[in-house]
């Protein structure tokens, strides 16, 4: 065999080795890369709050803004929370708006299913909310063991009344 077809084989053989580290090394980013794709994080089994409770009969002690009522300063929000999914443990309702302590949060061991409870939040300073089709919006986070998420209470009744 001459001499060049002994550096032909060589690089042939070179050159196949190359390819073979290459494609090892290829697969493995490829395994190690769908491997962290399919870690996700255990699905969690909590609902939407707004799925799992019933909000109701939002009233606000409220002066307006201005004089048509296009936006209110709300002091003072009731309203009534009711577990329509099931039974409801540790309930906390924290006001995202305005500045409430969070000791001063509404807090409830437990909500039986069906059952209604009254919310009352008081504001250390007004809240301002603009007038929607549904009414004027306060948003609160609600977080049990088996829900939590963000939720928009309508205030349309006001104490006093707004003026017309």
């Amino acid at each position: 065999m001459g001499k060049k077809a002994k550096v032909a084989r060589r690089k042939k053989r070179k050159l196949n080795k190359n390819i073979g580290i290459l494609s090892v090394v290829v697969v493995i980013v490829v395994i190690i890369t769908l491997s962290i794709l399919n870690q996700s994080e255990p699905q969690s089994t909590q609902k939407e709050s707004a799925d799992y409770f019933a909000f109701s009969g939002a009233y606000a002690e409220a002066e307006p803004s201005d004089e048509t009522n296009s936006s209110i300063f709300i002091r003072q929000i009731w309203f009534n929370v009711t577990a329509v999914e099931g039974d409801a443990t540790e309930v906390y309702i924290l006001p995202l708006q305005g500045l409430v302590d969070r000791e001063d949060s509404p807090e409830y061991p437990e909500i039986i299913q069906g059952e209604t409870e009254l919310v009352n939040v008081m504001y250390n300073d007004a809240v301002l909310s603009g007038k929607e089709d549904n009414g004027y919006p306060i948003y609160f986070d609600v977080i049990c063991h088996e829900a939590e998420g963000k939720v928009t209470i309508y205030v349309t009744e006001f104490y006093p009344p707004l003026l017309p």
